[in-house]
């Protein structure tokens, strides 16, 4: 596992060295599996390169004469170089990979197949990126995949297979996965990487697959992870909030978990080998995964909520098929032709039955069902994809390769009607505070679905092209490529499910005191009915259904200079490109010029490999998804009202006899499903999302078996793109611009802007669509701070290859990740709407965000290895231990004006501030994750295995519920720093794997 790569390609590696007498030599690299060959010559220096080899085992030998007089053997990993050296005083030596590669000066790891079978890991990509340095999880109200490399926000990542990106195109949050199965390496970088990635200010997730070699081979794979061998999952309780109507819930069950199983079976089968010896070879895999799940319902198992009683309980059961097709043909030894072509499609149906809290029976009459197809957040994102790609070494110094990809995903989500359950009403919402006592029973959920959800038959599409040309001038290789991304969305967006919401809400204050709702402060006792006790109902409507389309371009160039016999300087640039279009095509963002340069440089201190000093500095942006224009460039409605009423009809939980205290449906961002002109959601001239990075390490082979080495990291963000929503420096412009004519405007809503700069706004006054007006707005205008956030880290690693039987790393990593924004994403509340997130709507809610961010751990050690025991039994064991993340409260802001209130997300709590970070930590999180395998001699290739992950049974709490109050009010939540989501429990994993080569 090398602690630094080298972005050479992103699908193949190098080999180089030197010869100590040139003259007259040459070298010819061979793949030991697939007898592709490269002859490469000798510079006058003795130094020799060959690039773009794909991943393997290969022979490197020095020709004098025609005959071969030395060989090393070596295996080439992607990104990264392999050295070979030749000397007068052997004549036959195979060699093997020296411990440091001082050609490479990326932060990250990579990790081979082989590598990641002995390790006790789940069987997915997320869990080989968590065990890389500098990763984090991300907040369980992601969507699986989600993690924050170096600090970044978890959608600010680059997910590649087989150098087709594979990143969700709509929102950026998750990927299409392949079988875990048919990963060849899996390279996971962190950071400094040079000018061919791009569009990422995290990190970059890239994996090639496993291709056909001249020697057949089969492998299945049986695994089960029963539900008897699981610990029981910790119980929720509602927290002490210590509230008089709280009263009733402190510290009592919110969700019980214990009965809760989980049952896990995968089968997986991959054959490979030679259609055409040495020429053209077939490698394919497919797995299929069952989860069945059964226990209380995450959304309305609620030992309060009266719809418990009908869908309280969850059976659901989880079905995933992945599939791989790998074609290499060798067409001689200059050309090469690849085809890639997998699929990931899972689908989930959930049915849902009746729970008693108290007896902890089942009725099992199932009162509602779900289904899901590719659907995030309830499966993976899956897709289809099909990927060609031409590998041409046109001269012994010319490479070029070119690549074309395309993935669709569909989709789906439907849901069941049964007796007294519609998924077509309103949803309800209500606490027993809110609840009137004498029709208490009448406040009913009949919609088994809860929040948004998108139109089912949704399709996301990406189409991408590269070319790389490649070539060697003396002591220099030059680099430079293009690439061009087309990204689709079909009915994109979400809408409330069933239509609506009604939230019921009490007052804690006396019903003849006004309160702020909506836009205007009003007694709930002036409409009369229940409003007399201080009841009253909130009607939520919101709706963003749309297409959405994006253009992305790159171009860059590079070279790799041997400055010196000991040192390799770098120095490149990358330029990007991208464009957003609304629902009619409309485009509403284009930006360019997004230059980055990168320089990175690696000095081999003693000249023999066994220490290397290097650095990086470079720029690195990041594109706004598709899904930017879902809600800020196309239609979109939410709007509440607030009523009183004088019942509650039994069947729907709807209010009956309603009265407004609002005379109209509000909109805060004046969202009223109108037509938005695609100049005036987005501010001119924008500045795109960049961060500027150094790196600084050094890595030392102590002895052939220990290697070590330090890492300082430091990435400051210099421009974010979010939304703000805020009308009051526009309507202060019109009063200082008296003539112009706003006798038709219908009002500012949101729009895209650079967050603590000056910013120029068109805006249509007149409502004509065609005559807009240019409202030029200062930062001290907009009132918005700067766009700050800063990512320090320190890393430390210690290493035992494997050798003598085992193998071993330690990476210890201090970090210290502050500011006032995550980034695109907003973790404090879970927010999915990437770059237009709440944060920067309005200037009073950023009072108190500079703090340590979500994604801050200060401490993190990850420990992980193997053990040969004898040939026949391997142990591995893989230790997580890590601080925990901040903790704050998001409370309602009384001196912000009703008008622009946006209810409880302001860093004000109990009347005092509460900045970022000032409710402390949450606890550490330690896992300990081991396993024995036993590998019979007598049956080559087979090998059963037992995986106990979470050996100690830790299950710290991760996330919380930061939120106080209720709406704009000062009603305390009985849901504030309630326990969100814990460690997974203590669970086992039996495995029989064959694989065999003929």
């Amino acid at each position: 596992m090398s602690s630094t790569v080298l972005a050479q390609s992103n699908t193949t590696g190098n080999v180089y060295g030197a010869v100590e007498s040139p003259a007259g030599a040459t070298v010819v690299i061979e793949n030991l599996d697939t007898k592709l060959r490269r002859t490469t010559t000798v510079e006058s220096n003795g130094r020799f390169l060959a690039t773009s080899l794909p991943p393997g085992r290969y022979s490197v030998q020095l020709v004098r004469n025609g005959a071969v007089v030395q060989t090393r053997e070596v295996e080439v990993l992607i990104g990264q170089g392999a050295e070979a050296m030749f000397t007068t005083q052997q004549v036959q030596v195979v060699g093997r990979r020296r411990a440091i590669d001082v050609s490479n000066t990326n932060n990250g790891a990579i990790f081979t197949a082989q590598q990641l079978q002995n390790l006790p890991i789940a069987r997915n990509v997320e869990s080989i990126i968590l065990i890389a340095p500098n990763t984090t999880q991300g907040d369980s109200r992601y969507p699986n995949g989600a993690n924050s490399f170096g600090g970044g926000a978890v959608s600010e990542n680059s997910y590649y297979v087989n150098g087709f990106p594979v990143t969700n195109p709509l929102t950026q949050l998750g990927y299409m996965e392949l079988p875990y199965g048919a990963i060849g390496q899996a390279q996971i970088l962190t950071g400094g990487f040079g000018a061919e990635f791009g569009r990422s200010v995290g990190g970059v997730a890239n994996i090639t697959t496993k291709s056909g070699t001249n020697r057949w081979e089969v492998g299945g794979i049986a695994q089960w992870e029963p539900k008897k061998l699981a610990a029981s999952q910790v119980d929720i309780y509602y927290p002490r909030v210590g509230a008089t109507n709280t009263a009733a819930t402190d510290g009592t069950l919110y969700r019980r978990r214990s009965d809760n199983e989980t049952d896990r079976k995968l089968l997986g089968l991959s054959v490979g080998g030679p259609l055409i010896q040495d020429k053209l070879f077939f490698f394919g895999s497919v797995e299929q995964s069952r989860t069945d799940f059964s226990g209380t319902n995450a959304v309305n198992g609620l030992r309060t909520n009266t719809s418990a009683g009908i869908r309280g309980w969850e059976d659901s059961e989880t079905d995933t098929t992945r599939y791989l097709v790998k074609l290499d043909w060798n067409i001689n030894d200059n050309h090469r032709l690849e085809y890639t072509g997998f699929g990931d499609t899972s689908k989930k149906d959930k049915y849902l039955s009746g729970y008693n809290y108290e007896t902890r029976a089942r009725n099992g009459v199932t009162g509602a069902s779900e289904h899901y197809k590719n659907f995030s957040g309830e499966t993976p994102v899956g897709g289809i994809v099909n990927i060609a790609k031409y590998t041409g070494n046109i001269t012994d110094d010319l490479t070029i390769t070119a690549l074309y990809g395309r993935s669709t995903t569909k989709h789906e989500n439907t849901y069941g009607t049964y007796a007294g359950v519609n998924p077509n009403v309103y949803q309800v919402s209500s606490t027993v505070a809110a609840r009137v006592p004498a029709i208490a029973a009448n406040y009913v959920n009949p919609n088994p679905v809860s929040g948004n959800v998108p139109v089912t038959g949704g399709r996301d599409t990406v189409e991408s092209a590269r070319l790389d040309l490649e070539y060697k001038l003396g002591n220099h290789t030059i680099r430079a490529g293009l690439d061009e991304n087309r990204l689709s969305s079909e009915d994109a967006g979400v809408y409330r499910a069933g239509g609506g919401l009604w939230t019921y809400a009490r007052s804690a204050q006396s019903p003849t005191t006004p309160i702020p709702l909506q836009n205007v402060v009003v007694a709930p006792a002036s409409g009369g009915g229940y409003g007399l006790q201080g009841y009253y109902v909130t009607e939520t409507k919101f709706t963003s259904i749309t297409d959405a389309y994006s253009d992305q371009s790159a171009q860059y160039i590079e070279d790799r200079w041997q400055a010196t016999k000991n040192l390799i300087l770098t120095l490149g640039v990358r330029n990007e490109q991208f464009e957003n279009r609304n629902g009619e095509k409309q485009k509403f963002m284009d930006i360019k010029d997004q230059i980055a340069p990168r320089f990175s440089a690696s000095w081999d201190v003693n000249g023999d490999a066994s220490m290397k000093v290097f650095g990086t500095a470079g720029r690195y942006f990041v594109q706004v998804p598709t899904n930017i224009s879902v809600r800020g460039a196309s239609r979109s409605l939410f709007t509440t009202q607030s009523f009183t009423y004088t019942g509650v009809d039994p069947a729907t939980g709807a209010p009956q006899g309603l009265v407004p205290l609002a005379p109209a449906p509000f909109s805060t961002n004046n969202e009223y499903f109108q037509t938005k002109h695609p100049s005036t959601v987005a501010a001119k001239d924008l500045d795109p999302t960049y961060q500027d990075e150094i790196t600084l390490g050094f890595e030392r082979a102590f002895t052939p078996d220990i290697t070590f080495g330090a890492r300082a990291t430091y990435r400051t963000l210099r421009s974010t793109i979010d939304d703000m929503c805020d009308d009051r420096p526009f309507k202060a412009w019109l009063a200082r611009n008296p003539t112009v004519n706003t006798s038709k405007w219908t009002g500012f809503g949101c729009a895209a802007f650079n967050p603590g700069e000056d910013n120029t706004f068109l805006v249509d006054f007149a409502n004509s669509g065609t005559n807009l007006t240019e409202v030029k707005l200062s930062k001290a205008d907009l009132g918005f701070d700067e766009a700050k956030r800063t990512y320090k880290a320190v890393d430390l690693f210690l290493e035992h290859p494997f050798r003598n039987g085992w193998y071993a790393r330690v990476n210890y990593t201090w970090s210290k990740n502050y500011g006032n924004t995550e980034g695109q994403t907003q973790s404090d509340i879970g927010q999915l709407d990437v770059s237009h997130t709440v944060s920067w709507d309005k200037p009073e809610l950023m009072r108190g965000k500079y703090g340590p961010l979500p994604n801050d751990r200060t401490h993190q050690l990850k420990a992980f290895g193997f053990y040969q025991i004898t040939p026949e039994w391997m142990a591995g064991g893989n230790l997580l231990a890590q601080s925990g993340r901040p903790k704050n409260c998001l409370g309602s802001d009384p001196t912000v004006p009703a008008a622009h209130s946006y209810g409880s997300y302001y860093d004000t709590c109990f009347g005092r501030p509460a900045p970022r970070g000032s409710e402390g930590r949450l606890p550490w999180t330690t896992r300990l994750d081991l396993n024995l395998a036993y590998m019979p001699s007598f049956v080559p290739g087979l090998s059963v295995k037992l995986d106990v992950f979470n050996v100690m049974n830790r299950q710290t709490v991760q996330s919380i519920s930061e939120q106080l109050n209720s709406g704009s009010t000062a009603t305390l939540l009985d849901s504030y720093h309630r326990v969100l989501s814990t460690q997974t429990p203590r669970y086992g994993r039996f495995t029989v794997e064959y694989n065999n080569k003929f």
